[in-house]
């Protein structure tokens, strides 16, 4: 894989960079924004830089002619994000074309990761969006089966809700409830279910109140062991500051021990995943805990808002 960090500071600082899409010979006139996408094509991460909303719409016909061709597409945008939430619903399944790209759309400019497929049985796109995504296809996190609304569980908190929610027919005796957030989703008033997806999270255990046992898909979940990789540092964006030692390296260990190498210098620490997913470490810039947008094999990208200042932190895997 190429070492696609290398170019952000550049990307987020200097306009017209060389985007994915063929260019005409007209000056653009629509340039208004400049978003670097990530993403992946089954198991292939590659990253894109477009100006404008002609080729942020291009670069979105290409997810849907992938994801007809039989490829899982996941996409995330480091462009700027709305901090106002769309009324989209962080799903949808949909035939038009159109209205997949205006869903992926408003799931970008809300700042996540977008992860869509096709099912030519249906001739239906299914999409879904995450406030993180966790680890790629090929780590065997994600799981393909039947969307169905299923009654909702009453656990050993003793509630009783009335409702119907979606679940994840993986096999003829596993169904895995969704829940995103520590909530359990439900499902719309016109959806019955029916359609093939693929959705990726952790699968987790819960108990009913006569002590009988359920199994939960937790789409925002992010395993540890996605973490625990040798890290380069490989870009900071920030409205404040982004002056950082870039080229860093970050050991995060599977026994919860981090060491830091940098400046010719090396320091020791701990990190963790809290209970609200988040990225907690000692010797990350500023310290305290993150937001994990992105993770995968090949990237780990974190953020968070202190103050007035939103800070974006990129890794890419180092190989020594």
């Amino acid at each position: 894989m190429n070492r696609i960090f290398k170019f952000f500071a550049l990307v987020l600082a200097v306009a017209g960079l060389a985007s994915c899409g063929e260019k005409d010979n007209k000056p653009i006139q629509d340039v208004t924004v400049e978003r670097t996408i990530i993403y992946t094509v089954g198991d292939q991460e590659l990253h894109c830089t477009v100006n404008g909303d002609s080729e942020w719409d291009a670069l979105l016909e290409s997810f849907c002619d992938y994801a007809m061709s039989g490829e899982q597409v996941a996409f995330y945008s480091l462009g700027n994000h709305s901090s106002v939430a769309s009324k989209e619903a962080p799903s949808i399944s949909t035939s038009d074309r159109n209205e997949l790209k205006r869903w992926m759309k408003a799931m970008e400019k809300e700042g996540k990761t977008v992860s869509v497929s096709y099912d030519d049985r249906t001739g239906r796109w299914n999409g879904v969006a995450y406030l993180t995504i966790p680890l790629t296809q090929e780590d065997n996190e994600c799981y393909t089966g039947v969307l169905t609304c299923v009654e909702m569980p009453v656990d050993d908190y003793g509630m009783t809700v009335i409702a119907l929610v979606p679940a994840l027919q993986i096999s003829d005796d596993t169904l895995l409830v969704l829940e995103k957030h520590g909530y359990t989703m439900l499902c719309g008033s016109k959806y019955d279910g029916g359609d093939t997806m693929t959705l990726c999270g952790t699968i987790e255990t819960r108990q009913l109140d006569d002590s009988t046992e359920y199994l939960v898909l937790n789409l925002t979940s992010v395993s540890e062991s996605a973490i625990s990789n040798v890290w380069e540092l490989a870009f900071v964006q920030s409205s404040l500051d982004s002056a950082q030692n870039i080229g860093d390296i970050y050991d995060f260990s599977d026994d919860g021990t981090v060491t830091h190498t940098g400046g010719g210098a090396t320091e020791s620490g701990s990190w963790s995943i809290d209970a609200d997913g988040n990225l907690c470490c000692t010797l990350l810039p500023g310290g305290g805990c993150w937001n994990i947008n992105w993770v995968s094999l090949q990237t780990m990208i974190i953020s968070r808002i202190d103050n007035a200042d939103y800070t974006v932190i990129g890794f890419e895997s180092h190989t020594n």
